[in-house]
């Protein structure tokens, strides 16, 4: 956090899916090589509260996706609006009350794979002599869009207190890919005086969504704070996710 400019933020997400076993039309059983698949995206968020009612923020990333020796890039940016608002305020101030925020993820540009695996031996004119055969030729796949989302959310604070406060939320989401949904989440904060906050975590994703393969999620976190205004934070999350199983998250974070 920077005074009287803002807060700045840098992120790094990664997808590993492990290594896998090569095959083709020919040797489906395998060809005895191994192939990896990943996914990253590097992000440089900004935000901003204007007044103590009303913040917005932005985040720029890097998105790259890899399998084998063939990969796609694009370039994207989040957008976001939160307004606080003394509505069912259980102190009567802003703070405390009903939270309204609105924003777009991944408005940018198209991924296209490209890489030497599309480069196969082409007959051009095959059954005719005199051609070249088997001249090197390179498949040009389609482009995608990025899974753009609008996304419009509510939260309520029920408990607020000295040390401990719930806090309520749900969202509403408007994908390009994919059929609306809802999804819902609470958090319990518990501070502990002089070393920072505890946090336990529970949710569920997809609510009326089509063929939904999420669920229920649960997890929490840890924010200790040390001299200077430094603290760090540990994140764990547990979810089932269909035909991925059982997943578990974690993220490390270092505040200023």
């Amino acid at each position: 956090m920077l005074p009287d400019i803002g807060t700045l933020a840098l992120g790094f997400y990664h997808i590993d899916y492990g290594e896998q076993e090569v095959t083709t039309v020919f040797q489906q059983e395998g060809t005895g090589e191994m192939f990896t698949a990943n996914d990253f995206a590097l992000a440089l968020s900004y935000s901003r509260r204007l007044t103590h009612w009303f913040a917005f923020g932005a985040t720029a990333k890097y998105v790259s996706s890899q399998i084998w020796h063939s990969s796609a890039n694009a370039l994207a940016v989040d957008l976001g609006v939160q307004i606080n608002t003394a509505f069912f305020s259980m102190t009567g101030e802003r703070e405390n009350g009903m939270s309204i925020g609105m924003s777009i993820a991944n408005y940018g540009t198209r991924m296209r794979y490209g890489g030497v695996d599309l480069v196969n031996p082409i007959d051009i004119l095959p059954g005719e002599e005199g051609n070249f055969e088997d001249t090197p030729g390179q498949f040009r796949l389609d482009q995608w869009e990025l899974p753009l989302i609008f996304r419009l959310g509510v939260s309520l604070q029920p408990i607020v207190a000295e040390r401990s406060r719930v806090i309520v939320s749900a969202d509403a989401l408007h994908p390009n890919n994919n059929s609306e949904s809802v999804n819902l989440g609470a958090e319990y904060q518990y501070k502990i005086p002089g070393t920072g906050t505890f946090y336990l975590r529970g949710g569920y994703k997809a609510l009326f969504m089509t063929e939904s393969v999420y669920g229920l999620t649960l997890g929490g976190g840890v924010e200790l704070r040390m001299m200077r205004n430094v603290a760090i934070t540990v994140d764990y999350a547990y979810r089932d996710i269909d035909i991925l199983g059982q997943t578990h998250s974690y993220s490390f974070g270092v505040m200023f």
